[in-house]
């Protein structure tokens, strides 16, 4: 049985824990500030024991499970408290510093670093909202880069299944960066600007499925979404200027009442959500935050 230590028990890191002990496969250590949270993870089950933050940890696999602030910081100081040859690695929705960061302290450390990206989530946050099948049927990313253990890949993909995901997507961390941006972080920008128009304290008795599918993920926490959206500058950037470029379009045409042009805007929009309908199938919305 692998030994595996979950630092931070959140959302994300409270139903990896849980997910790991419902595979029967694994001893969950886990941590946790603030450190109430603890006692609810031993209590419920999904932790075997608590680590004191301090000692150190004879774990397979470290998971670190935190916002970026809290990756970068822990990335100067926990491998070195690591067991030699055991593999760490995060969860953090961006990858390039992360990785650059995590296989520079951790080769010094003489331990394997894989970054690492569940795709999944919820609009809430914290402990109490995590569950043991938040993951099933999503898919996890892992970045390799010409250091990365070919041995650590196998050994995280197999820990991605066993949680639950229907797959394990292997990538580079700047292709990654540039795929969050608009596969995950637009989405997010569109929902918050759309909840900024005036007209949104109004709209109760007008909204159905089309509001609630755009507004969705703009309730989220701001404090990690400024975090990652800033260490994606480049690629976020980009996908905005792309956004309001099409958005302009929209305008001018219904600003000039020219129905051929808004007509064929539209087309091309149903064209290609109907093409990745066809490539990626019709999946329900996976609570991706």
């Amino acid at each position: 049985m692998k030994k595996v230590a979950v630092i931070g028990l959140g959302i994300m890191g409270g139903s990896i824990a849980k997910a790991l002990k419902k595979s029967n496969k694994y001893y969950v250590v886990g941590y946790n500030k603030p450190e109430e949270i603890n006692d609810k993870a031993l209590k419920d089950g999904a932790v075997d024991e608590i680590w004191d933050g301090t000692a150190p940890l004879d774990t397979d696999i470290t998971l670190l499970a935190v916002n970026p602030r809290v990756t970068f910081e822990l990335l100067e100081t926990l491998p070195y408290l690591l067991k030699k040859g055991s593999i760490l690695t995060d969860i953090c929705g961006i990858k390039g510093e992360v990785v650059s960061l995590g296989e520079e302290v951790c080769k010094r450390a003489g331990i394997r670093f894989v970054g690492g990206h569940p795709m999944a989530g919820r609009e809430r946050s914290g402990y109490d909202y995590s569950t043991e099948d938040l993951f099933f049927n999503r898919s996890y990313i892992l970045t390799e880069t010409q250091n990365t253990d070919k041995e650590a890949i196998n050994e995280l993909s197999q820990m991605a299944l066993d949680i639950g995901c229907a797959g394990v997507t292997i990538t580079s961390p700047a292709h990654h960066d540039k795929m969050i941006a608009y596969t995950s972080q637009i989405p997010h920008i569109l929902a918050g600007a759309y909840m900024n128009s005036p007209t949104s304290a109004t709209h109760n008795g007008y909204s159905a499925g089309s509001y609630h599918d755009v507004s969705r993920v703009a309730s989220v926490d701001e404090n990690l979404w400024t975090q990652l959206f800033l260490a994606n500058k480049e690629n976020l950037l980009y996908e905005i200027d792309i956004l309001i470029r099409n958005l302009q379009d929209y305008k001018d045409a219904v600003a000039c009442m020219d129905g051929a042009r808004l007509s064929g805007i539209i087309k091309t929009g149903r064209i290609l959500k109907e093409r990745d309908i066809i490539i990626n199938g019709d999946e329900k919305p996976h609570k991706f935050g």
